[in-house]
């Protein structure tokens, strides 16, 4: 329990040391003239100053709790001690660091992912390039595709391209398709929350949902509708 204590102990140093000679790096700034232009004085009180007496705090209260409990001991037995508290202190805030970037809902250290998508449609219902709107819902927010030049012939279906950005980690995602005098296709997009990339397209799925607008919820699409979309997830540094 003792080395519990001290880990506790090494946090809480921290915080009041932080905190302690923030304030005091402020006030003495302050008395020397410093500029406090756009946050200048108070950045260098708690960013400069403060981490250097966070780390005493910390530094002092872990050996403090051990020298109480210990006393003196031969070979630097307490520093061995303080060395293994500092440690477990450094990795409960890694894990915390880690922990967090692994739940934020957004992208902080690389650009997020891009859905490459097709449509396929038969070519009596291909409207103009145009009048088509692609769009991804999410829980999250709502995406506007980028659509290819046109569509392109492959017999009786014709097949638009587009490529869309997965600005948001989550697992509720729909594409959104809308086409002049037709129903709205949502093709639900079958992807984990994060996804990882893949080399290819996919197979040809067909619309999970159709919504006919008309102030109803939107009912599953039928087994034979002439519309389907296959995809595949870009990350940063794919061709």
């Amino acid at each position: 329990m003792v080395y519990v204590g001290a880990l506790l102990a090494g946090i809480v140093g921290a915080v009041a040391g932080w905190f302690v000679s923030g304030v005091v790096a402020l006030w003495i700034a302050g008395l020397c003239g410093m500029s406090d232009f756009e946050g200048g004085r108070g950045m260098f009180a708690f960013l400069g100053v403060g981490p250097i007496g966070g780390l005493v705090g910390m530094i002092g209260a872990a050996w403090a709790v051990l020298r109480t409990r210990f006393g003196p001991l031969p070979g630097g037995g307490v520093v061995l001690r303080l060395i293994g508290v500092l440690a477990g202190i450094a990795a409960l805030v890694g894990a915390g660091i880690w922990i967090r970037l692994a739940t934020l809902d957004t992208y902080t250290d690389t650009l997020p992912p891009q859905l490459e998508f097709e449509l396929r449609a038969p070519a009596t219902l291909a409207a103009p390039r145009g009048d088509v709107a692609i769009e991804l819902d999410t829980d999250k927010n709502v995406a506007n595709a980028s659509l290819g030049d046109d569509w392109r012939d492959e017999g009786a279906t014709r097949v638009l391209t587009g490529l869309v950005s997965l600005d948001f980690k989550t697992t509720s995602r729909l594409l959104v398709v809308s086409l002049p005098d037709q129903p709205k296709r949502l093709f639900r997009l079958r992807l984990g929350r994060d996804p990882d990339a893949t080399p290819a397209l996919g197979d040809w799925q067909p619309p999970d949902f159709v919504d006919e607008s008309a102030g109803a919820q939107p009912r599953r699409a039928d087994a034979d509708d002439p519309f389907a979309l296959r995809y595949r997830v870009r990350v940063a540094g794919d061709d």
